[in-house]
């Protein structure tokens, strides 16, 4: 049995990822707003590294791949480390279509959630700031 929730988030490149699950047992039904505070997440990144980048295509759009490595705290408590691969198409000098996967793993490497991620990246004093959904892919019902 597979259990998969949705993120929804802000990530700032270069800094501090936080994003906010909905679980798939959640109402929100009268819900007006979902909140993205910062103590709300369910993953808080506290170092992230860039570790490489290398130019798919250059034509009709240009695409690069890159990678990052994060550790960080899942549900406040957990030290994890989040393994990242973006494709990204950049749509124009200040905007791009970002497409994500990566493994978010604890210390010992016994437990291990899959995702994948769709985002809008829009460049925002000389910052890309991301908009979009994130996809867990969890096999244990924890």
């Amino acid at each position: 049995m597979t259990i998969s929730s949705i993120t929804v988030g802000l990530f700032l490149l270069y800094s501090v990822t936080d994003t906010l699950a909905q679980f798939p047992g959640l109402n929100i039904k009268d819900e007006n707003v979902l909140s993205l505070n910062v103590t709300d997440a369910v993953y808080n990144s506290n170092t992230s590294g860039f570790l490489s980048s290398k130019n798919i295509s250059s034509a009709p759009y240009r695409i690069t791949e890159q990678h990052y490595l994060d550790q960080g705290f899942l549900n406040k408590s957990m030290n994890v480390t989040n393994s990242q691969t973006y494709l990204d198409t950049y749509l124009s000098d200040d905007l791009l279509l970002g497409r994500g996967n990566g493994t978010i793993a604890t210390a010992d490497g016994q437990n291990n959630i899959s995702w994948i991620s769709s985002d809008i990246g829009r460049l925002i004093d000389d910052r890309w700031v991301f908009y979009g959904v994130i996809l867990f892919n969890n096999t244990h019902s924890e």
